[in-house]
């Protein structure tokens, strides 16, 4: 399938490219064997197949849920420092 100039001037608008005019043709020969591939996919019956995200069944590789552990006590956490209402308070450094 050869492209038109229209359409190969609009895919390289929309793609930002700056193809140089004498590798134009190799393009549009290119991208024309690939829309005869997609055309050829498009043939296929899949009528019953479930889409799919990946082509192996993936399972989630992350660690099971715990429960919350029992938190520090915030008064012995804040115990060396100079607080205040909860806040480690510092001195002024700007003047």
């Amino acid at each position: 399938m050869q492209l038109d100039e229209k359409t190969l001037d609009t895919l390289k608008w929309l793609s930002r490219l700056d193809i140089p005019e004498e590798e134009t043709e190799a393009l549009s020969s290119s991208i024309g064997e690939m829309l005869t591939f997609f055309q050829q996919l498009s043939a296929l019956d899949t009528e019953g197949v479930e889409p799919t995200a990946h082509v192996v069944p993936l399972e989630n590789v992350l660690r099971a849920d715990e429960s919350v552990s029992p938190r520090f006590d915030r008064d012995l956490l804040l115990s060396g420092t100079q607080s205040e209402d909860g806040l480690i308070t510092l001195p002024k450094v700007v003047g």
